[in-house]
């Protein structure tokens, strides 16, 4: 009788861990990740990758994501449109294109600080705009209103200028044609002389190599990865040192929300969860990874240089204050973006000072 009641227990047993494996493998969610660019594009493919690893042992894979790059699912240009419709379930975009559907976010993207955001590395900005999305829920906001959630914002080593020919100075910049994106680039170009033109990201290789463009405003690493230094081997930094950084985060992967919903919410937590730490690692990650794009850019010949101070301090006089009039834009559509500049101010001092960490 005990040995029967025993094989019975362990029956018992087994068909109820069978059940529980069943019951977690039906649980098991598979979504698409589309990327517009290569895959081997830093921020959109790279490391959207090491993020998707993260999740899925983090998850033990019951959270399961494929990686479709080249904007073979959507492109860079209908990225917003294209999820929030749910052609993909995650994507990734620079928001600072994205006026209509996220005004708050695309200024804070498109806002190139010239004179406070010399003062800030790529660990600095992600850590900056961390502590803005805690304090001020309006940015989230504007994502849950047209059904996306934010997952990780991807900080982008300082921007800089790639052209044709060599630019080392304010003046040099005058006349040439500069591809631009976001609502206040083009205002710091046209501030310096240069034409800002808008074109697509997969277009710029060849508009510089059949000089439709003189130059492109983008980041050292991709204009390595995406090889634009070919066809413009000149590379000017807008101020000292990496020059000026934004005062957002423009990189975002963004979930579907119905998508996100079908996610169970002990793994949503765990998922929000790798989301925080990866922010600032990817800040990291980024300020290492355009030092080392500068790095071999350098042993293939490319020349950089630095504005002057006086060229700095004149394109900053000739521009305005961009943060005041990005405080500005946010107020008028009826949200804090006075409070946000001043906080914005108050926690770049206080990183620059090694007091925010």
């Amino acid at each position: 009788m005990k040995i029967r009641n025993l094989l019975l227990a362990g029956a018992f047993a087994l068909a109820s861990w069978a059940g529980m494996g069943a019951s977690q493998q039906a649980a098991a969610q598979n979504f698409v990740y589309a990327n517009p660019l290569a895959r081997n594009h830093v921020q959109f493919g790279v490391v959207a990758d090491e993020w998707i690893a993260e999740i899925q042992r983090a998850t033990e894979n019951r959270v399961r994501i494929r990686h479709v790059p080249g904007g073979a699912l959507l492109r860079l240009e209908n990225m917003i449109e294209g999820l929030t419709t749910g052609v993909a379930d995650i994507g990734v975009t620079n928001v600072a294109s994205s006026a209509r559907q996220l005004p708050i976010t695309s200024i804070l993207a498109g806002t190139a600080d010239i004179t406070v955001g010399n003062q800030i590395d790529t660990v600095g900005l992600a850590t900056v705009f961390s502590r803005l999305l805690q304090e001020f829920p309006q940015i989230n906001k504007e994502f849950a209103d047209i059904g996306l959630v934010p997952m990780v914002w991807i900080p982008a080593f300082t921007f800089a200028v790639l052209t044709r020919t060599p630019v080392s100075t304010l003046a040099e910049l005058q006349g040439k044609k500069v591809r631009v994106f976001g609502p206040n680039l083009p205002r710091i170009f046209s501030a310096a002389g240069a034409t800002p033109l808008a074109v697509a990201a997969g277009e710029i290789y060849t508009s510089l190599q059949t000089g439709v463009i003189d130059g492109a405003f983008t980041t050292p690493a991709a204009m390595f990865s995406l090889r634009w230094f070919e066809q413009g081997r000149h590379i000017l930094f807008l101020g000292p040192r990496y020059g000026a950084h934004f005062m957002g985060i423009g990189d975002v992967y963004i979930f579907n929300a119905n998508s996100w919903n079908r996610v169970s919410q002990a793994d949503r937590e765990t998922i929000q969860r790798v989301n925080r730490e990866f922010t600032v690692a990817a800040g990291r990650r980024m300020q290492q990874d355009g030092e080392d794009s500068i790095a071999q850019m350098r042993q293939r010949g490319i020349t950089f240089t630095n504005l002057s101070p006086a060229d700095t301090a004149e394109l900053a006089r000739r521009t305005g204050d961009f943060t005041a009039a990005a405080a500005q834009a946010i107020n008028a559509l009826g949200h804090p973006g006075t409070a946000i500049a001043n906080r914005y101010r108050e926690l770049v001092a206080e990183y620059a000072a090694g007091r925010l960490r």
